[in-house]
């Protein structure tokens, strides 16, 4: 079943904004001093990095 045109601009859309929190996290993550804080930084960047991946599979 082809997705269509509408679908593929939202999953494109949302491609975009799981990689814009993917490299907010890793960037806040670097700005901490606090290695609690830092990790949980870049486990969320990890949980967004997973989510970019499941995304980009519905476009190939």
């Amino acid at each position: 079943m082809a997705l269509t045109e509408k679908e593929l601009s939202a999953i494109e859309d949302q491609l975009s904004a799981e990689k814009l929190l993917v490299t907010k996290c890793k960037a806040y993550g670097q700005m901490c001093d606090d290695p609690e804080l830092k990790k949980k930084c870049e486990t969320m960047a990890g949980k967004h990095q997973t989510h970019y991946e499941k995304l980009l599979q519905f476009l190939n």
